[in-house]
This record gives C-alpha cells, sequence and structure tokens, in this order.
C-alpha cells in the first residue's frame, strides 16, 4: 500500500486518537465515562463551518486554485490561510466551553448530592441528548445550507471535484504524490498533544496538582489543592481537543454538504471508546496509542484482510474487530496496553533491589 492510498487510515487513526485521550483525561479525574464527549467534535465541527462560512460570505471570498511552490514543494490552499486558522481556534474554544459546561452546570450538582459515579456517567448521556436537541433546533440543516449556498455563489465557479479535489482542503504536492493538508495537519496534532499533555502531566506544576489529585483528591485538598479546579482544567482540556478533532472532521466531507446532528457520534463514538480502553484508561499517552492502534485496525487491517480473504462485505464488521481488541484487552491486560511497559520497568526494578 502507498502512501497516498494509507492517508485516508492515518487521517481517522489520528482523530480517533485525539477523541479517545479525552476519553481518558475525564475518566481519569472523576471516574466518569463521558457518553457526550464525542458529541462535542459534531458541536465544534458546526461552529467551525458556520464561522467559516460566515467569513467567506461577508468578505466574498474566492477560491484559488493556483498552486504554490516553496524548496520544491507545491502547495494548494483554497481558501486564504487565516479562514481555517479561525475555524480551527473557534471549534477549540467551543469544544472547550462545552465539556466545562459540563462539569460545572451538571457532574458537580450531582455529586455534591452524593450520586455515584454511574449515575454521574448516565447524565453524560442525557447531556449528549440535550446537545443533539440544539443541533436540530439551532443548527439544523436549513440554516446551514442556505448559508453555504450563499457562500457557493461567491466562491466562484472553480471546479475543484473536476481536478480530484476538496475545496475546503489544503495540498500538497511532494513528488508524484498528492497528500491533503488535513491529513497532514491531524497527525502534526496527534503528535503535538502527546508531547504537550506529556510535559504537562509530567513535568509541571500543573500537572503534579493533576496526578495527586486524581491518586488521592482528600490529601490534595488537605495539602492546599484546588480540585475542583484542576479536574475543571482537565475537562476543559479533554473539550479542547475534542473541538480540534471536530475541525479536522470537517474535512472528511465539504462545507456545502449538509453534516448530520448524529454525525460523527454515531459512527465513531464505539471506536473512541475502544481506543481509550485498549490503550489505557488510566494513561494520556497510551489512550492516544490505543486510539491510532484501534483506527489503523478499522480502515487499514480490516480492509486489508478483506481483500486477503476475497470477503469485501467483511469491512461493515469493522467494529466487530475493534471490540475484540476491547476484549482482548480487558482480559489479558486491563489497565491498557500503556501498562506493558510500567509492569516490565517494576519487574526489573525489583529485581535490581533484589
Amino acid at each position: 500500500m502507498g502512501f497516498a492510498a494509507f492517508m485516508a487510515p492515518l487521517y481517522y487513526a489520528s482523530i480517533l486518537s485525539l477523541l479517545s485521550v479525552g476519553i481518558t483525561l475525564s475518566y481519569m479525574t472523576t471516574k466518569v465515562f463521558n457518553f457526550a464527549h464525542v458529541r462535542y467534535a459534531t458541536v465544534a465541527a458546526y461552529f467551525a463551518a458556520a464561522t467559516m462560512l460566515t467569513l467567506i460570505v461577508h468578505h466574498h471570498i474566492t477560491l484559488n486554485a493556483a498552486t504554490r511552490t516553496i524548496g520544491g514543494i507545491q502547495y494548494i490552499m483554497p481558501l486564504p490561510g487565516w479562514i481555517y486558522v479561525v475555524g480551527f481556534v473557534v471549534a477549540s474554544i467551543v469544544g472547550g466551553l462545552v465539556s466545562i459546561f459540563l462539569y460545572y452546570a451538571i457532574l458537580k450538582p450531582l455529586e455534591r448530592k452524593g450520586l455515584p459515579p454511574l449515575a454521574l456517567m448516565i447524565s453524560t448521556l442525557g447531556f449528549d441528548f440535550l446537545l443533539v436537541a440544539f443541533l436540530f433546533i439551532f443548527m439544523s440543516e436549513k440554516p446551514i445550507i442556505n448559508l453555504a449556498a450563499k457562500a457557493s455563489s461567491i466562491i466562484g465557479t472553480v471546479n475543484f471535484a473536476s481536478l480530484g479535489l476538496d475545496f475546503t482542503d489544503a495540498y500538497i504536492r511532494i513528488g508524484n504524490t498528492m497528500v491533503r493538508g488535513s491529513v497532514l495537519g491531524a497527525l502534526v496534532l496527534a503528535v503535538v498533544t502527546t508531547i504537550v499533555l506529556t510535559f504537562l502531566t509530567r513535568k509541571t506544576k500543573l500537572g503534579i496538582m493533576m496526578r495527586s489529585s486524581i491518586e488521592n483528591p482528600n490529601l490534595a485538598l488537605v495539602l492546599g489543592v484546588n480540585v475542583d479546579r484542576v479536574f475543571a482544567i482537565a475537562w476543559f482540556l479533554a473539550g479542547l481537543i475534542a473541538g480540534m478533532a471536530g475541525f479536522l472532521l470537517l474535512f472528511g466531507t465539504s462545507f456545502l454538504k449538509f453534516i448530520s446532528p448524529t454525525s460523527p457520534y454515531n459512527s465513531i463514538v464505539v471506536s473512541v471508546f475502544a481506543g481509550s480502553i485498549v490503550g489505557g484508561i488510566f494513561n494520556v499517552e497510551g489512550s492516544i496509542g490505543g486510539g491510532f492502534l484501534i483506527g489503523l485496525i478499522e480502515k487499514w487491517f480490516v480492509p486489508w484482510l478483506a481483500a486477503v480473504l476475497s470477503m469485501p462485505s467483511l469491512i461493515k464488521y469493522n467494529k466487530v474487530f475493534s471490540m475484540f481488541a476491547v476484549a482482548l484487552t480487558l482480559l489479558f491486560i486491563p489497565e491498557g496496553l500503556a501498562s506493558i511497559r510500567f509492569s516490565k520497568f517494576r519487574k526489573k526494578k525489583g529485581g535490581g533491589e533484589a
């Protein structure tokens, strides 16, 4: 499989890894599986798309299919770079705000009433239903399509489809390979997120407070740590990363196509939870790796296996393979793949001391 054919699996796997780490951050702090987490991406995608389309209409921005060559590499950016930046920032902030709203407006009041974690998990499911209702009421098909229609009358008549391109995405040509900007962006965001979160949790004062709050909240309170604030920051970061993933999900389609209020939740929620569990529900780096692994299993391994076995219908059941990976993980390494490295380290350390 060449790199061009591998781009779609990488794109999908990177998005799953970003969403999986948010599930892990939420669970690590409050021991609550947030069933509304993936819906953040949908809400963020809507706000980002609406903002970008509004800017296109307001500024009468036209498409530019011209190719620029810098350092031997060709770049195609249909829209001005600042449009993408604004959309990314809006998506990220919206994701973070939705997450922090759930934490302070729903989870904390219920927690103060003494409800168990299971009840809090069910409340996140109820919040997910509220988000769906919000999307149907305020961001339904009609206003988005009307806005997109206005934008389409301004952006010009460049037929990107005839060029094999999506007008919402940027492209980079390296040799004979055309790479989607969204694919590179997803990979870069996954790597940068891993590095930043690792540094944040292991090398900063906030990370120390977060780990102490997770391990022993009562002791952390005695030591002067504002546990609620630390947990709120963790939830905001989880939503922020989900918003980033939502922005990337826009480039799997076109802004001129209606994004269903129930998507992408219905298609990837199982995969996101699978990535978090397989990687390690108590390990940030592991959850990112687990999401990446599940993404590659669904979009690369299963199609490859279907081709080898001459069973194209097997691709329809790629989620089954994800659940199989979860089952194996829970049976043999309940703490996730990330725990393997640490368990080996402990054995070596123990053996040396003996």
